[in-house]
């Protein structure tokens, strides 16, 4: 555990955070999470890495599709900023992304609790 990284959560959340959970915040790190790949994602929440592999008509909704190995996905993105930094080709990761049953089978809402990371 980083000792450091443990005692500025303590400084920014005084009393408003137990022991046990300046901890878990302490070791938590997004780079440290398992992606799921997309064939296997399943309603709830889910980390997910793939390519952007087509950008949809945001007069209809902040949509991205999103392909690896093994399948491709619909991606809502709440963020209208995020969304336009979306580029067909780029490498993104969502953490904490919220997959659920659509109408067009499962998809991938990335909301205001999801971290997205363009990279390339």
């Amino acid at each position: 555990m980083d000792r450091q990284r443990l005692e500025e959560i303590r400084e920014r959340f005084g009393d408003l955070l137990d022991e046990e959970t300046a901890k878990e915040l302490a070791d938590y790190s997004p780079e440290n999470q398992e992606f799921t790949k997309i064939s296997e994602i399943t309603p709830g929440r889910v980390n997910v890495r793939g390519r952007i592999s087509g950008i949809g008509d945001p007069e209809i909704a902040n949509e991205i599709y999103i392909s690896d190995e093994s399948g491709r996905i619909r991606v809502i993105v709440w963020d209208k900023e995020i969304y336009r930094k979306a580029e067909v080709g780029l490498l993104v990761e969502i953490y904490n992304g919220y997959a659920k049953e659509g109408k067009r089978g499962i998809e991938v809402h990335a909301n205001r609790y999801s971290v997205v990371k363009f990279l390339e």
